[in-house]
């Protein structure tokens, strides 16, 4: 059978990671290029690299169309070593809600996207350049080029009805209120991993993994299933983020409400002036709120509040499982900062949880399953390179292989 290509588009908030993998129905897959436009609508820049080579280059984007729209140009003409789109036929979208509607991968078609307009509200940061990515590429694209979404919430199906909100059923079954958690990707792409360094460890296993970047969230897994996570009907729930500001009374929301401030206004202040951003008043960069922290007291507070909010999810994710063997890091916190690490695990010798300084100093994202734990430690913990470009592009080929009439 020939090979042929899966280009993945996975936007983020103010960024637009891509990949190729070159593979075969029945066959592994082989990483071609993988880059990210970052500073969309700021000054774009895009880094790639094919694993022996890379660079990065200046992009005039705006917005996530137009880097859609760049890249696909620059695959097909600007890359400098010939096209490669020549034997693309599927393009998968990474969609980081896909509420009541999706639980797997799907075809994209108009009734699809007019779905997926419907679900923008709870996931203002991510569904809207998600669609608009795909809008891009339909357009450039030709019409016989599969497009399919594959969705950050499918990995959260099946939670225990326990784990979601003490609501009325008017409320709850009347708006199909729920807790759909996100990040389903990276967090699955860490349980595999993990097992494919561990496959003894499969089964009767507890895992708790934290995806520290950006967006931020915290999962309970038992047995390879999840059975809790931090985030919930949107991803405003849970850890402190860079500008989510995480766990919040909902009665201060009303308080607000009450006091003359606006939806539109609220909405605004929780998904980008909240967590780190609203806590220091000037970044929502980790790496300088750790610089800063020693002279600037809400820099202080704002990594003291990250990581004491990620410890106690830790503790109550031990009691959900009654007690965890593993904890994986990943995300571009999780994996580049020994330091917030090192504070979310400190002070847990009571559970058997100890690092080795050494270990998770030495450790970073180019390692891919490097252990952190003291020889001691009773729990194991990894730093974990996440590739949700990896989960989405497998996710679209076993798809892809109930399609057979669009094989080239």
């Amino acid at each position: 059978m020939l090979n042929f290509s899966i280009l993945v588009f996975n936007a983020g908030s103010s960024s637009l990671k891509f990949a190729i993998y070159e593979t075969q129905v029945t066959g592994d897959m082989r990483l071609v290029i993988r880059g990210v436009v970052s500073h969309i609508g700021v000054m774009a820049s895009l880094h790639w690299s094919d694993g022996t080579t890379g660079a990065h280059i200046n992009v005039e984007a705006k917005n996530h169309q137009q880097a859609a729209e760049w890249v696909l140009d620059w695959l097909q003409h600007l890359w400098p070593f010939g096209s490669l789109l020549e034997r693309l036929v599927m393009v998968a979208h990474r969609v980081v809600h896909g509420g009541t509607f999706f639980y797997s991968p799907v075809v994209i078609t108009e009734q699809v996207m007019e779905k997926l307009y419907s679900l923008s509200p709870l996931a203002p940061l991510h569904n809207p350049q998600a669609i608009s990515v795909i809008r891009a590429t339909q357009d450039k694209l030709h019409k016989n080029i599969l497009m399919l979404a594959v969705f950050d919430t499918a990995f959260f199906q099946d939670l225990p009805q326990h784990s979601g909100y003490a609501l009325p059923e008017s409320f709850s079954h009347a708006h199909n209120i729920k807790r759909f958690g996100f990040h389903g990707l990276a967090h699955q792409y860490m349980m595999q991993r993990f097992y494919q360094l561990h496959p003894r460890h499969h089964s009767h296993h507890g895992i708790i993994s934290f995806q520290l970047g950006h967006g931020c969230s915290v999962t309970a897994i038992s047995d390879g299933k999840p059975l809790d996570t931090s985030m919930g009907f949107t991803p405003l729930e849970g850890l402190v983020m860079a500008t989510r500001a995480g766990d919040l009374d909902p009665g201060i929301l009303v308080y607000l409400l009450k006091n003359g401030h606006q939806l539109d206004e609220l909405e605004q202040k929780l998904n980008h002036h909240s967590g780190l951003l609203g806590l220091s008043k000037s970044s929502d960069d980790m790496r300088e709120l750790l610089a800063r922290e020693v002279y600037d007291v809400d820099a202080k507070l704002a990594v003291d509040m990250f990581c004491y909010r990620a410890r106690k999810y830790l503790g109550a994710y031990m009691a959900v499982l009654g007690g965890t063997d593993t904890v994986l890091f990943g995300g571009g916190i999780g994996e580049n900062s020994p330091e917030i690490r090192k504070r979310i695990c400190a002070d847990m010798h009571w559970c058997g949880l100890q690092l080795d300084d050494v270990r998770n100093q030495q450790a970073t994202s180019v390692a891919n399953g490097t252990l952190i734990s003291s020889d001691s430690s009773t729990i194991s913990v990894y730093v974990i390179a996440v590739s949700e470009e990896a989960v989405i592009a497998e996710d679209a080929r076993v798809a892809f292989m109930r399609y057979p009439e669009n094989l080239i």
